[in-house]
């Protein structure tokens, strides 16, 4: 297997490529423990990752838990309607104070019974007189950072990152006529799937797959030789995306599920046109057209395994309006996720074969190739300064 330090240098040797010279990363990428540990500590544990939708929790008390690399996690809307990320382990001696999902006025731990508030303070502690320690006060569960997007939950696990708004601008900015804030999750997809996250991610930031992958689903209303690029970069490279144009039969109308429908005031031609796709670093992605939004957010979970979040997103008056439509594009919308996981797992398999070579990026892949570019500046961009200083 390759070293880590040959790895990084490979990574560096992206920035500066020209995005249709990019081969794919070699299978030691997706394999590496190592790398897998350097993507941890300079990317995941540095980011906004997205791990739900406020709809998830809609009345005070709600709660879900989630694991976010290896960090056990409630996610509660308090007594005082605030959405918190609070800790799940209990401050006397570990054992998590609340699993799954449910409805709760205070969190009691199942051991000791020691019992917290919604906004994560200790109102109540058993038998705790005497010890010349103890002190309530102290003894909260440890909050994580939230932010919440048009509805969507992001956690960051670094007190010093900047804020969401900051990170999240740029992608506000090219998906304000989508009206994201307007939608409601109708399909929920909760899975793990067995390969690197990576793998995962590059499948969510290219239509080239519909040609093959989807071709039964999704690959004929929105063709593979579809693809273009917009003309505007991100400004901030703190995503990637591309569109794809809607195959002609549909333009003309009719009743395909995929179909715009509801209120499309303004929206421009190309929006309604096209399928939009961007990929926000580094592991969350939405695939829109009007009035929806198919989106999964990832986790690693160890070098091999993914857990994979997300749902289907459509305008809460369409739903209303037309729950034949809403259950027809749930049901397509998981067989193209089911169809996707195979792009995690297969590839993930046959990634371990010796004679397994990586190969030349397509030119409807340029988002892949810029993903690698992101990975390049974040993990091994220190390697292209060391090596210009020393040129």
């Amino acid at each position: 297997m390759m070293s880590l330090d040959a790895l990084l240098d490979d990574l560096a040797g992206y920035i500066g490529k020209p995005e249709t010279s990019c081969f794919s990363l070699p299978p030691d990428a997706y394999l590496s423990p190592d790398l897998h540990d350097a993507e941890i500590s300079g990317i995941f544990e540095k980011s906004w990752l997205c791990v739900g939708r406020d709809e998830y929790i809609p009345e005070a008390g709600d709660y879900y838990c989630i694991d976010l690399l290896d960090e056990p996690m409630v996610i509660v809307r308090g007594t005082d309607g605030t959405v918190r990320a609070l800790n799940a382990s209990c401050r006397h001696r570990f054992m998590p104070v609340v699993e799954g999902r449910g409805n709760a006025k205070r969190f009691v731990c199942p051991y000791h019974t020691w019992t917290y508030a919604t906004d994560g303070r200790l109102i109540g502690a058993p038998h705790m007189e005497g010890s010349d320690v103890f002190d309530k006060s102290e003894c909260s569960l440890p909050e994580y950072r939230l932010e919440i997007w048009k509805g969507f939950i992001f956690v960051n696990l670094d007190d010093d990152a900047a804020a969401l708004e900051v990170m999240i601008a740029s992608t506000d900015a090219a998906t304000k006529n989508y009206r994201i804030e307007e939608q409601t999750e109708v399909f929920h997809y909760e899975r793990e799937w067995e390969g690197n996250w990576k793998l995962s991610a590059e499948n969510s930031m290219e239509y080239y797959h519909h040609i093959g992958l989807h071709a039964a689903t999704v690959g004929g209303p929105m063709p593979a030789k579809g693809t273009y690029f917009p003309e505007t970069p991100p400004v901030d490279d703190s995503f990637t995306h591309e569109r794809c144009m809607i195959a002609e039969e549909l333009l003309a109308g009719g009743d395909h599920p995929l179909n715009p429908r509801g209120d499309l005031t303004g929206l421009t031609r190309e929006e309604l046109q096209s399928g939009y796709l961007i990929y926000v670093y580094p592991a969350f992605t939405m695939a829109m057209r009007a009035g929806s939004n198919n989106w999964l957010a990832f986790r690693p979970d160890g070098p091999e395994k993914t857990k994979v979040l997300g749902g289907y997103l459509m305008w809460r008056d369409l739903v209303d309006e037309d729950p034949e439509v809403t259950e027809a594009r749930s049901v397509l919308i998981e067989q193209v996720n089911n169809e996707d996981a195979l792009a995690t797992t297969e590839l993930a398999r046959m990634m371990r074969s010796r004679k397994a070579a990586r190969g030349p990026l397509s030119p409807f892949e340029k988002t892949i190739a810029q993903f690698y570019k992101y990975l390049g500046r974040t993990l091994a961009g220190d390697r292209v300064t060391t090596r210009q200083a020393a040129e």
